[in-house]
């Protein structure tokens, strides 16, 4: 009877052992895009309007040049667009502006190679997501659930504002959490960046890391980011 009792009582601690294993949740940051340690097929895409675009592109930079106070004031009204609000002081006529318009509205995404993702446990509240190919450089990033926040080489990517980008934003519609590590000295400025997020359409997930450096007078000096697009968890 004894020995009844205690294996009956070692059963009982085995599955509490494996509902505590289970319990250890995908975090609600990550949960909305991954499953853990289930392989995700994605792409690493470019947005490309039409060729024709690059008119408009050009007498945006036109009006920056000219008045770059107004522009950065104007660009300001419709944050999340390279698309701002039409001005004439933008350098174009009303019908032109919404013949560039619709030019964005038509723009495609590229797909410019393969990759994985697969998110894992590594330890205690810390967690990866793996990739290969171009975009392995997102293995060099932990994100800890008890901080909501990843670690890079650089250092610690703090939690900002929630994304909600409207539908003319580069991706279109979706919405999203950001982290980023800012560093300045008096050579240079770094700022780093990740992101997360699904199209409001329901239909995919997106994985933003971005890289950058420029002097302290604002010159490039490196700049690196890869844009993921996979199918969302519940898309149809």
């Amino acid at each position: 009877m004894k020995m009844t009792k205690t294996w009956i009582a070692g059963i009982l601690a085995l599955i509490a052992l494996q509902w505590v294993a289970s319990a250890a949740e995908v975090p609600e940051a990550l949960a909305a895009c991954f499953d853990k340690d289930k392989p995700v097929r994605a792409q690493i895409i470019a947005i490309v309007p039409p060729k024709e675009f690059e008119g408009f592109v050009q007498k945006l930079s036109e009006a920056a040049q000219k008045d770059p106070e107004w522009f950065a004031e104007h660009s300001q009204k419709s944050p999340g667009s390279p698309l701002p609000l039409y001005d004439e002081k933008l350098g174009v006529t009303q019908e032109e502006y919404d013949n560039y318009a619709k030019l964005w509205a038509s723009r495609a995404a590229k797909k410019l190679a393969d990759t994985t993702l697969m998110l894992t446990e590594v330890s205690d509240g810390q967690w990866k997501i793996n990739a290969s190919g171009p975009a392995a450089m997102l293995t060099l990033l932990s994100y800890d659930a008890k901080k909501n926040a990843f670690t890079s080489p650089n250092g610690e990517l703090e939690p900002i504002a929630d994304i909600a980008a409207p539908k003319l934003s580069l991706l279109g519609a979706w919405t999203g959490k950001e982290w980023r590590y800012e560093a300045n000295n008096s050579l240079t400025k770094s700022k780093e960046n990740v992101a997360l997020g699904t199209s409001a359409d329901g239909n995919y997930s997106f994985l933003i890391y971005r890289l950058q450096e420029v002097t302290s007078r604002g010159k490039p000096l490196f700049d690196n980011s890869v844009v993921i697009r996979f199918a969302a968890k519940n898309a149809n």
